[in-house]
Order: C-alpha cells, then structure tokens, then sequence
C-alpha cells in the first residue's frame, strides 16, 4: 500500500477515536443530579408504659370458689393444747394396751350417733383424739412411733403460738366420737393428760 495513503487512514482512524472519547466531553450536556437532602431523624414513638396487670391465675379463680377449710374455735384448740401438754415419752405407753384390745367395734344395741356427717359447707365432718402436745420433733416421733407399734393411727402436726414451737400428736381421723371416746380413758391414764376430741383438719 502506499505509505502516504496508509498514514492518512492511520490519521483518519486516530481522529475518529478521538471523536468519539471527547465528544462526550464537549458537545453533550452532564446531567444535573439533585442534591441529596438529609432528613432529620423522626422522634423516637411514644410507648405505653402502663403496668400489665398479672394475667389471671387457673388457682385465684378457683380458690376463690372453694369452700374454707374446717378449724376448730381457738378457744377450743387452745384448751385441747393446755390438757394434752405433757413431757411424756415413749417409755409411759409402755402400759397403754394394743388398739385391737381397746377399740373393738361394739355391737351397736342404739341408733348411730347424732354427730352430724356434713357441715353447713358439705365437707364431710372428721374427728381426732389429740393425746399430747409437745415441745419437741423428737419426742413428737418418738410418741407417734410408740402409738403406730400398738396399732394405733397417730401422727403430729406442728404448730407455732407467738415464739414457741409445739407439736400436737393426734389419732385419727374418725367418722363417729365413739370409738375415740373408748381411746380416752387408756390414752390419759398412760399419758397423764386430759386427752380432747377435735375436728379433723387438713
């Protein structure tokens, strides 16, 4: 080719590419982009503060329904702990006979008690001989064991009167005072005590 002819297309060909970078450059308007505006920071939304209640509970609106546990008058109780207190131990029932001996049924020659089954709630009505009252755990075992190993149902409950620790040891619970009458007259001769018929109470 003819080197004159070949640097005019070399030329022409350098003069396009020019073209076509600063074209853009020279004769095509930039688009103007708006200025980017910052909006202020929203306030922080207002919350309810307010205390939720405690949802209901399944035993609030039972316990509410439910009729009062039975209890015995304090006057009453009171006099039973006074009769019954005693130092005794497990040693005084060694003359108080087996409970078969002392509690077998009788033949009944009268009508069934009066003492009534319910009460004006409809709780079944229950009765206890309290035997003893005492100041000790131990000597509470000790006195229920020696009640158990002559046959007879015992068991204590502890109680607490202004400072003083006590535990009342009870036999029962019973249907009908009879049989626990006929507990008595062994119970306060072995115990030394005032032995007191009560309502069961849980």
């Amino acid at each position: 080719m003819d080197p004159l002819l070949r640097q005019r297309l070399v030329g022409t060909v350098v003069l396009v590419a020019l073209g076509i970078v600063f074209w853009p450059l020279i004769f095509v308007t930039p688009e103007i982009h708006e200025p980017i505006i910052l909006q202020p920071i929203s306030q922080r939304p207002a919350i309810d503060q307010t205390p939720i209640p405690e949802p209901e509970s399944y035993e609030s609106v039972v316990a509410s329904k439910l009729p009062e546990l039975p209890e015995n008058p304090p006057q009453v109780q009171e006099s039973a702990d006074t009769q019954t207190r005693t130092d005794a131990g497990a040693g005084s029932l060694a003359a108080l006979p087996d409970s078969d001996a002392v509690a077998v049924p009788q033949p009944r020659t009268t009508p069934p008690s009066d003492d009534p089954l319910v009460d004006e709630q409809g709780l079944a009505i229950f009765y206890v001989l309290q035997v003893a009252t005492v100041g000790s755990a131990s000597r509470a075992d000790e006195l229920v064991e020696g009640l158990r190993a002559r046959g007879y149902k015992a068991f204590s409950n502890r109680y607490v009167r202004v400072d003083d620790e006590l535990f009342r040891i009870q036999i029962g619970p019973n249907a009908e005072r009879a049989p626990l009458m006929r507990l008595k007259p062994e119970i306060d001769a072995a115990l030394k005590v005032d032995s007191q018929i009560l309502r069961y109470k849980q």
